[in-house]
């Protein structure tokens, strides 16, 4: 039978083989012959075999669709695909006959010793068919690539469409960027469509990571001048120069150019070689860092959990020995295994390789500090101080945390910081992912191999962890705080509202900046910070306009206000509201302005902050009776007898003071004015007789008194009808004269109570009412005796009581023990009762402590 018939229609293609070798060794036809086309012949040609080889070839044709990839793949220098070793071992062990004798022999010497390899010069590794390249032999043949094809597959389109000039695959020490731009780099080299005619390859990697630790590598490039050599070789031997004669060298070849870790050079360095080379050159990088912003990133990120353990059970059959135990231990433990090794395919390996040299499973699986110093040192080591407090605070933290709370918990400025956590998560140092609550809120978290690395490596100060362990306390305190305060009082000045839980970081600084609302360039500071994390949030602008217009700056307050309007969603424009009216009001005087918004503000809360403040607009506005309507109002529905009840009713004494001071000025109504004065003096003294000490209060007290006798005493003739409410009025001033002395009306009251003392009418009991007073306002000139503090009882709890006086702001403490000798207190309640004290030395803190106190004698007629 002569060749051709035998061959059949791979004839041709032999035979043109044969002759463009051109040897001069006489080979058989059917050496050119691939692997699928010779075992075609034989089953052709079965019946002129022997029967039980015919039937073995018949019957392990199938296999050949899994055996000739594999043979193309190891022939022809290309990476091993996932199971490539153990699908080629199985349909190999299928020949069983005794035509096989050689490939008996390989499975069996492979079976004794799986580490042996035969005796293979491979192909030259320099051209594949038609792109010249000098990729390295790939360090992941024994397992093949695992996980990452998905990835792959995304480079290689991205490198066949070319939009972009350079890619950089980025992801912790490790994780595998080398062996996928190995595998991409070949995927290229055998894909038809690929636009490339050169693909050039060069490593920095300067040290690698053994079993038994770091060792440097020998001979290794460590610098772009060095690459620049090693590259231009694979274009002519006798190459030599640098950037500039590789660039000439390159013109008009399309050219792929990958360089491996590339965090080891500067970021300049290859911005200098980027800008040297022709624009034909498209790059492929590898870094734990990345170049910058000439790059499209593409994070590589851990093994999935699968793939991870079917790393770690292939490449420990692969290895045998004392780790062949690791593949067959149970998916729970290996499980357990590949989590603490992070899922990285760096860390699986060296596993394995420890517990086959022999080190112990578990030992190995605690102590990693070689492992992460490998993996994390260098990225770590180039970090500036700003991302390294940033890694430190994370790693204090031990939890995910927003960039708004990076903002609180440290000092550096807004951009700064913004830029420490791109630099931290272009190292992979840090993880940012969307928050489960809003994908638009990132959620930054340090990587496990750096928790690890500052853990057992590189610890940082306990001082730096313990404080920022307590601006944490500090943070979640506040933001208690303020969610009391607004459940108390939801429009007190100190709240601050939140949209939700991503507002509460801008919350905080905005409740520090109210805090330091007096020093306006310390408010400002906090300001500042909160409106570079939140410049859209509406509370940034109310809170900066309320600060200014406490500190006099209106026109920028009112700006500032209207700004807060335009920005706040349904819920924010009434707060918005509340405050703007009590701005303009109060600050801008313009009433007229003010009474629509805090209209809106009432209709939208009905509380009685907002009744107050829609009664004090009114009240400036001169509608008295609207505004008592709502102050009543509002004192029917305040919660408490705190301090917005006491700001309530001193509003509400002020209405009855400034109507009765319009009747008398504008209506001329000295009568009427009289009635008003008197009537909000009494609203106002029961809360005094009950044991408040509030100096505003009091001075509102004081001046509806004076505008009561000033309306008296313009009647010229003391009227009887206002006998009893001027008794009322001079009874009460006399008996709290120890906080009226302090309020600035005071200085006119004894010249009012000279007058109606002159008036004709006066009963006797008024006469001496006045007479008391005057006496009591006159300086005592000869009196240079110390006179004991005078207060009020404001709390007796049976063995104990406290004593207001403004003195002391948190009151004066008196055990039963220091009343004077012979006063008893059980049967009375002595709240609001006037006393003379002495403060004890030894209690002159907070809380002063009296070790004297003794009822003022009431005179007579008092």
């Amino acid at each position: 039978m002569s060749e051709s018939e035998a061959l059949g229609d791979s004839y041709p293609r032999a035979e043109d083989r044969r002759h463009s070798e051109a040897s001069e060794d006489e080979l058989s036809i059917v050496e050119y012959l691939d692997m699928r086309e010779a075992y075609d012949v034989l089953n052709r040609h079965r019946e002129a075999l022997p029967v039980e080889l015919a039937r073995e070839l018949r019957q392990g044709t199938p296999r050949m669709d899994t055996l000739v990839p594999i043979r193309n793949r190891v022939m022809h220098g290309r990476p091993l695909q996932t199971g490539d070793a153990e699908k080629a071992v199985s349909a190999c062990r299928e020949f069983k006959s005794r035509f096989w004798p050689t490939m008996r022999d390989t499975l069996d010497k492979l079976g004794a010793e799986p580490g042996w390899e035969p005796a293979f010069n491979g192909s030259d590794r320099r051209y594949s068919d038609r792109i010249l390249h000098n990729l390295p032999p790939f360090d992941y043949d024994d397992t093949g690539l695992v996980g990452r094809s998905q990835a792959c597959s995304a480079i290689v389109k991205h490198l066949l469409r070319r939009r972009e000039p350079m890619i950089t695959i980025t992801g912790e020490g490790g994780i595998g960027k080398t062996a996928l731009a190995s595998e991409v780099a070949y995927s290229l080299l055998d894909n038809p469509d690929s636009p490339y005619e050169c693909i050039l390859w060069t490593s920095l990697k300067t040290e690698r990571l053994t079993a038994n630790g770091v060792i440097q590598i020998a001979g290794a490039v460590r610098d772009i001048t060095g690459a620049t050599q090693i590259l231009g070789k694979v274009l002519a031997d006798d190459f030599k120069g640098g950037a500039q004669e590789l660039a000439g060298a390159l013109e008009g070849i399309e050219t792929l150019l990958i360089i491996d870790n590339l965090e080891t050079v500067s970021g300049s360095e290859i911005v200098t070689l980027y800008e040297t080379l022709p624009d034909n050159v498209t790059y492929l990088m590898t870094s734990r860092i990345g170049v910058g912003q000439i790059e499209r990133r593409i994070p590589l990120p851990p093994l999935e959990k699968k793939d991870a353990q079917t790393l770690f059970r292939s490449f420990a059959r692969v290895r045998g020995g004392r780790a062949e135990f690791l593949a067959r231990l149970k998916n729970e433990t290996v499980e357990q295994i590949v989590t603490r090794l992070r899922f990285s395919p760096l860390a699986i390996r060296w596993y394995v390789l420890s517990v086959e040299s022999g080190r112990e499973p578990h030992p190995t699986l605690t102590d990693q500090d070689a492992l992460i110093d490998f993996c994390v040192r260098s990225v770590f080591d180039a970090l500036s101080e700003t991302p390294k407090a940033i890694l430190s605070v994370l790693y204090a933290l031990d939890r995910s945390s927003t960039f708004d709370e990076l903002a609180v918990l440290t000092d550096s400025p807004i951009d700064d910081l913004n830029l420490a956590v791109k630099e931290l998560s272009a190292g992979s140092l840090v993880t940012q992912k969307p928050d489960v609550d809003d994908e638009l809120i990132s959620r930054v978290q340090i990587t496990e191999a750096a928790q690890h690395f500052l853990r057992r490596v590189s610890p940082p100060p306990k001082a730096d962890i313990s404080r920022t362990l307590m601006r944490e306390q500090e943070f979640k305190r506040s933001e208690e705080q303020r969610r009391t305060d607004e459940s108390k009082r939801q429009l007190a000045p100190s709240v601050v509202r939140v949209r939700s839980a991503h507002d509460e970081p801008t919350a905080h600084l905005l409740r520090l900046a109210l805090a330091q609302k007096r020093s306006l360039e310390r408010a400002q500071s906090y300001l500042s910070r909160a409106r570079a994390l939140n410049p859209e949030f509406w509370e940034v602008d109310r809170v900066e306009a309320f600060i200014l217009s406490q500190n006099d700056q209106i026109d920028q307050a009112t700006s500032l206000y209207r700004s807060a309007l335009r920005k706040a969603d349904e819920a924010g424009k009434p707060v918005v509201s509340y405050y703007f009216a009590g701005h303009l009001a109060g600050r801008a005087h313009d009433v007229d302005a003010a009474l629509p918004l805090a209209n809106s503000a009432h209709e939208y809360f009905r509380t009685a902050d907002t009744a107050q403040l829609l009664g004090r607009i009114n009240l400036w506005a001169r509608r008295y009776e609207e505004s008592q309507v709502h102050l009543e109002w509002a004192l029917e529905n305040v919660t408490g007898r705190g301090r917005l009840r006491l700001i309530i009713l001193t509003s509400l004494v002020d209405s009855w003071r400034r109507w009765s001071e319009s009747l008398l000025e504008d209506d001329r109504r000295p009568v009427e004015a009289a009635h008003k004065a008197s009537a909000g003096f009494s609203q106002g003294i029961r809360e005094l007789d009950a044991g408040a000490w509030d100096q505003r209060l009091a001075e509102m007290l004081l001046e509806s008194a004076n505008s009561f006798l000033r309306a008296v005493g313009e009647l010229g003739v003391f009227p009887p009808l206002f006998q009893n409410d001027a008794i009322r009025i001079l009874k009460g001033v006399k008996h709290h004269a120890v906080l009226f002395e302090r309020c600035v009306a005071w200085r006119h009251f004894p010249g009012r109570v000279g007058r109606l003392y002159r008036l004709t009418g006066i009963g006797q009991e008024i006469s001496q009412l006045c007479e008391g007073l005057v006496q009591l306002a006159r300086p005592k000139m000869d009196d240079t005796s110390e006179v004991p503090p005078r207060g009020i009882v404001k709390a007796w709890r049976g063995t104990f009581g406290f004593i207001s006086h403004p003195d002391y702001p948190s009151d004066v403490f008196f055990p039963g023990a220091a009343l004077q000798e012979g006063v008893k207190w059980d049967s009375i309640n002595p709240v609001g009762l006037h006393v003379i004290f002495e403060v004890d030395e030894h209690g002159k803190g907070d809380r002063p402590r009296a070790n004297y106190v003794a009822p003022v004698l009431q005179e007579s007629g008092e």
